[in-house]
């Protein structure tokens, strides 16, 4: 798994209106580092969203996969050594597709939002 040992899981819970929070933190060290960028470190925007739909499949007790993305927004670079702990907000609405919309910030700085949408997976063809 290419993200093995990336970001770990800190603390999770429910607020009142439903919305799972959780404090998460990178892993500077992690090789992904390495290429993205050499002396100037950035968490890809890919790796962002990939950490959203492991959490949310984690959340749904669900493999799931990704339909549709819009209204994605990067406001503020996270850069693993100065901001490895991030907070992540996901509601998630559970209909004919399952639609998360996600937002993920650092001290109190927004670092990013976006609306994704999931079907569950299934193996049939």
């Amino acid at each position: 798994m290419v993200l093995a040992d990336f970001y770990k899981i800190h603390g999770r819970r429910l607020s009142a209106d439903g919305k799972h929070l959780l404090e998460i933190s990178l892993n500077p060290n992690h090789s992904i580092f390495n290429g993205h960028f050499p002396d100037r470190p950035v968490t890809p925007g890919v790796c962002m969203l990939q950490i959203i739909k492991n959490i949310s499949e984690d959340l749904l007790q669900s493999k799931l996969r990704m339909s549709a993305a819009k209204n994605i927004r990067f406001y503020a670079i996270i850069d693993p050594f100065a901001h490895p702990n991030l907070s992540l907000e996901l509601a998630i609405k559970e209909a004919d597709t399952i639609q998360i919309k996600a937002n993920c910030s650092f001290d109190e700085t927004i670092a990013l939002k976006m609306e994704l949408f999931f079907h569950r997976y299934t193996n049939s063809i």
